[in-house]
């Protein structure tokens, strides 16, 4: 039942004889957890005693539990029952009173339960909060890398929509994470400025000679991409339906072929309704290119080719959604260290070297005029399944380098990106989409085959599911999305409406910043609380919950406690922790001891969502106190101000929480 090892903040496990005051007051329940380590491993001597050790489901049955019993049964021929009530007994004899373990018991049926003694832990958990201020809760590694987290790298071809925007949100929080545990991390855009999506970007706008934008620029030219994108595709159909019937196709061809022409051509309806102006014009001028297809392939390869006129039309219409694109991130809190242009590792050559040393092995071929890397070869000869993690069973695909005229892929490029940031740093994580989980496999067999061994093994894929919105699937490429600026646009509505209804009173401009900060930290939170693999439904009534599991709701308890604090005005400084005996006091005091050791997993296991989890709970855990625990009526002054102690504590540690996950707090509702 409880099987899951314990980890200390800082990495390594000590005893509480070998930890001074202030080690434990920077990580009091790791503390605890190593002293009830030291005496179970005296009392049940050859068994891996962290192994056995778990937080119990209920308090009831203490803070720590160990299964023990269950593991040595197997070798003692004993009834796990008996072996826990002589290791209970055993290691009740061992406690101290400087220790912060209390009490020992022996629970059916076999389990052997620790209990914290709550006074101690107290003293520890609100002085270490307290007086230690930025040294506790988020230890340092001892450890650091130079890590590269490569994450948004959406097409400079339209705005950022939902989908895109998880996979921004997690990068940047990975990014915060790994900073605030110590590492030198570093946020990287990836601009994919050469393949197909941009090239029809760049048709469509040459074909408007070149406009200035109305509006807001990547939403502007994303209509320019979405029309081009569509109308190109009709032209093709056209003649492919056209071929089938010359040619007397199968009737379930040409079947096939009309019914995806319909389909479109509903696109287009949609998509003229919306930019009637832009649409028509493009329609004129696409059906007279007699190969409009060809024109849009001509401008991909002209632009490998470093052809100067393409080279000015794209990157002139790139950097415009560009600024588009920062405007949306910075409005989400989201920030980058370098973007990193795609096209600039072509023209330096560094794509080339990469296809040049590839080719030098036995493992590309030329198929047709393009040049293929022969996966599934190399992972047998080099035995990689067992170090990617891949079954016997698991079937592999050759990787495509380049088109029959030359071009390359975007995975070829991928790998000439992937050593240039090697370049910079010891760790690679790239966020990037599940359906993007082959080809980033085939790159790390890529670099293996290269020699660069190592960067294969640091090479991590970090899996982001996809989002429906309100249980809508999305398609970028038919136009049929919804943007990021609309999703943060209506979090801002929504949270102006709860504003006005809870602060009626507020000045104007302070609702608007509370709606502000409230909207733009709930579309973060709602992302970042959910595991990046699964896919997420994206709901209004959820994102905007100010009862439970959501950013407002912890705002919540924010305010509620400088609430207390404000109306307090001076605030007296208590003797001790000695008071706080109630079980919501208690339950929020542990909860607030065992951050060091969740941040230091959160951040170690490159999981924002458990941080998120803990963020949560702490809140739920205020809320409770808030409602069962009087300070304003209390006779009792010492009590009242280990209860403000204790008020202060929270609200401090709610503010680093939130700002490791990029959540803005507000100080009214």
């Amino acid at each position: 039942m409880f099987g899951r090892g314990c980890r200390s903040a800082g990495g390594s496990v000590v005893s509480r004889s070998q930890s001074d005051q202030r080690t434990a007051r920077l990580d009091p329940f790791g503390a605890f957890k190593q002293e009830t380590e030291r005496i179970l491993k005296a009392s049940a001597k050859d068994v891996d005693i962290a192994s056995t050790l778990e937080e119990p489901p209920d308090t009831k049955f203490g803070q720590l539990s160990s299964s023990i019993s269950f593991e040595l049964a197997k070798t003692r021929k004993m009834k796990p029952m008996a072996l826990a009530e002589e290791i209970a007994k055993a290691s009740a004899a061992m406690l101290t009173s400087g220790g912060l373990v209390k009490e020992v018991e022996a629970a059916l049926p076999g389990y052997v339960n620790f209990r914290v003694d709550f006074q101690k832990l107290s003293e520890l958990t609100l002085r270490g909060i307290l007086e230690e201020d930025a040294a506790f809760g988020f230890p340092k590694t001892s450890k650091p890398e130079r890590i590269i987290v490569e994450h948004t790298s959406a097409n400079p071809a339209r705005p950022i929509h939902i989908g895109t925007a998880k996979n921004a949100l997690f990068g940047d929080a990975l990014a915060r994470l790994l900073s605030a545990r110590g590492h030198n991390a570093r946020a990287h855009f990836y601009i994919d400025d050469t393949g197909r999506q941009v090239a029809l970007m760049a048709y469509g706008y040459r074909l408007l000679e070149e406009p200035r934008p109305v509006g807001k620029p990547d939403q502007f030219v994303g209509a320019i991409y979405s029309c081009t994108a569509t109308l190109v595709e009709i032209e093709q159909l056209k003649k492919k339906v056209q071929v089938l019937k010359d040619t007397k196709g199968s009737d379930i061809e040409v079947i096939a072929a009309m019914k995806e022409l319909d389909d479109w051509v509903g696109i287009a309806a949609e998509l003229q309704a919306k930019y009637k102006d832009v649409f028509d014009y493009l329609a004129d001028q696409i059906t007279k290119d007699p190969d409009p297809d060809g024109a849009v392939g001509e401008i991909v390869r002209r632009y490998e080719k470093g052809d100067p006129e393409i080279k000015h039309l794209i990157r002139n219409v790139a950097q415009l959604v560009l600024v588009g694109f920062e405007e949306t991130l910075s409005r989400a809190h989201i920030r980058f260290d370098s973007w990193d242009w795609e096209s600039d590792l072509i023209w330096s050559g560094r794509v080339r070297e990469v296809l040049d040393r590839l080719k030098e092995t036995k493992y590309v071929r030329n198929k047709a005029g393009a040049w293929e890397l022969d996966v599934p070869k190399a992972v047998d000869d080099y035995g990689l399944r067992e170090k990617l993690g891949l079954s016997k069973t698991f079937e592999l695909s050759s990787l495509t380098l380049t088109r029959s005229d030359g071009t390359t892929l975007y995975t070829t490029r991928d790998i000439a990106y992937s050593l240039y940031k090697f370049e910079k740093a010891e760790r690679v994580i790239s966020v990037i989409g599940t359906a993007q989980s082959l080809a980033q496999l085939q790159l790390r067999v890529a670099l293996w085959i290269l020699g660069h061994r190592k960067e294969a093994s640091n090479n991590l894929h970090f899996l982001i599911g996809e989002v429906e919105l309100e249980g809508q699937r999305m398609s970028a490429r038919r136009g049929r999305y919804v943007t990021f600026d609309t999703v943060l646009e209506e979090a801002v509505i929504r949270a102006r409406k709860e504003v006005d209804k809870r602060s009626p009173d507020l000045p104007e401009d302070l609702k608007q910043d509370v709606a502000e900060r409230i909207g733009i930290s709930a579309i973060r939170y709602t992302m970042l609380s959910v595991e990046p693999a699964k896919g997420v439904n994206f709901v209004w009534d959820r994102v905007m919950n100010f009862e439970m599991n959501s950013a407002p709701f912890i705002n919540y308890a924010y305010t509620r406690g400088l609430g207390i604090i404000r109306k307090l005005g001076k605030i007296e400084k208590p003797k001790g922790f000695d008071k706080l005996n109630e079980p919501v006091e208690q339950a929020l005091i542990l909860q607030l001891s065992k951050l060091p050791e969740v941040f230091a997993e959160a951040a170690d296991d490159l999981n924002p969502t458990r941080l998120c989890t803990y963020t949560t709970e702490l809140a739920q855990r205020f809320h409770e106190f808030y409602e069962k625990s009087d300070i304003s009526h209390l006779t009792d002054e010492e009590l009242k101000w280990q209860r403000v102690s204790l008020v202060i504590a929270v609200r401090d540690i709610l503010r680093k929480l939130t700002d490791v996950l990029g959540l803005r707090l507000a100080e009214r509702m």
